[in-house]
């Protein structure tokens, strides 16, 4: 019996050893920015925030837009896009914006949608697609529901994904039509909030059939580029020939990093599939900071309901005392943030090809605008 134990010990001590040197050669150090050393202005103190953050967090790679007053403020990137190949992180970098993508989904949806007379409180069904979605249960689930997670929709749990034996992502219109023809699998009554991916995937399907042509074509032309948002789009496949940047996550054991790749389930993702750049993220923000008077006034107005100051598909969150509307991101090895408050009249986003396990996307915002609002 003792030799078997001694036996097995030593396998599980191989295996140990094993993981922990692999860990270690398949990892990269951390990321060193030389920090500014004295500050004579706002956008060097920025830049020190944010390079002591890129230490203090592991980070390979940040870049940042604040926009203030309608224009833009400041915009900088810093670190690598890849570690292996030593690519610097640029503000014109395609980046990975994951859930921030969603902002746009509504936005795209809301244009098309009031174009049509259809209000926001109107069921699925006022698409009139037929006996496909009417004879589902998400007929009378209105779009305000799916916006806000309160559809009763839900993901595919981890082990369904797991025996779904599909290692390659579906287009959008196969997911779509599956999910119609299972939804009692992923559909209840509840009317709890339930953040799903589900929701604006399934929005993202609805509006593409309603306007006949594909979703990412549609939003390119009706929200994209009518922003100045020319770099920015919903990509139909990944991964790009040039792989894209790429995101990282802390190693279990070593203060090192290693790549944590994303895969989408479904091309494009309305959810999720947005690749932008940090200069396009300044543009979007300028437009939904001037509200009335921007690219995106007639959506927002469609999203907003009597009574609630925050737009329909919009989180929000708490900034130094104050209400900030937007998105966070968060998928694989990519983190980022995009919030507004049109008290201060100030805008920021910000990204990292880092999984964000510290909430260092809010704790770096919430620095730097108390910095800037002294």
């Amino acid at each position: 019996m003792n030799k078997k134990i001694k036996i097995i010990s030593a396998v599980l001590v191989f295996w140990v050893a094993l993981f922990i040197a692999w860990e270690w050669w398949y990892s990269f150090p951390k990321v060193r920015i030389i920090p500014t050393t004295e500050v004579t202005s706002e956008a060097e103190g920025i830049d020190s925030i944010v390079t002591h953050a890129m230490s203090n967090y592991l980070l390979p790679g940040i870049s940042v837009a604040i926009v203030r007053n309608d224009k833009l403020y400041y915009l900088n990137a810093f670190g690598y896009s890849n570690l292996e190949t030593k690519d610097s992180l640029t503000v014109e970098s395609e980046i990975i914006v994951a859930s921030v993508s969603k902002l746009f989904t509504a936005i795209g949806l809301a244009e098309a949608l009031q174009a049509k007379g259809i209000q926001v409180n109107d069921p699925v069904s006022a698409l009139g697609l037929g006996e496909k979605i009417n004879s589902t249960s998400l007929a009378k689930v209105r779009f305000q529901d799916l916006l806000s997670h309160q559809s009763g929709l839900r993901d595919k749990t981890f082990s369904e994904m797991i025996f779904s034996f599909s290692s390659r992502s579906q287009s959008l219109d196969e997911w779509g039509t599956a999910f119609l023809e299972n939804t009692a699998t992923y559909h209840s009554d509840s009317t709890s909030y339930n953040y799903a991916d589900s929701n604006y995937d399934l929005l993202g399907f609805l509006l593409s059939r309603s306007e006949n042509l594909e979703f990412h074509t549609h939003l390119q032309n009706s929200v994209l580029d009518p922003s100045g948002m020319e770099g920015s789009g919903f990509v139909s496949e990944w991964p790009s020939i040039e792989e894209g940047i790429t995101g990282y996550q802390r190693t279990f054991l070593w203060k090192r990093i290693v790549p944590k790749r994303i895969k989408f389930p479904t091309l494009p993702s309305p959810s999720a599939g947005l690749v932008s750049t940090t200069k396009d993220m300044s543009s979007a923000l300028i437009h939904l900071l001037r509200a009335e008077r921007g690219a995106y006034r007639q959506a927002l107005e469609w999203l907003s309901i009597e009574g609630t100051k925050v737009p329909v598909g919009f989180q929000k969150t708490q900034i130094n005392g104050s209400e900030w509307i937007g998105h966070f991101g968060g998928q694989a090895g990519y983190a980022s943030l995009l919030f507004y408050s049109k008290e201060a009249d100030t805008g920021i986003f910000l990204f990292s090809n880092s999984r964000d396990k510290d909430d260092f996307r809010i704790e770096i915002a919430r620095q730097i605008i108390s910095y800037i609002s002294k």
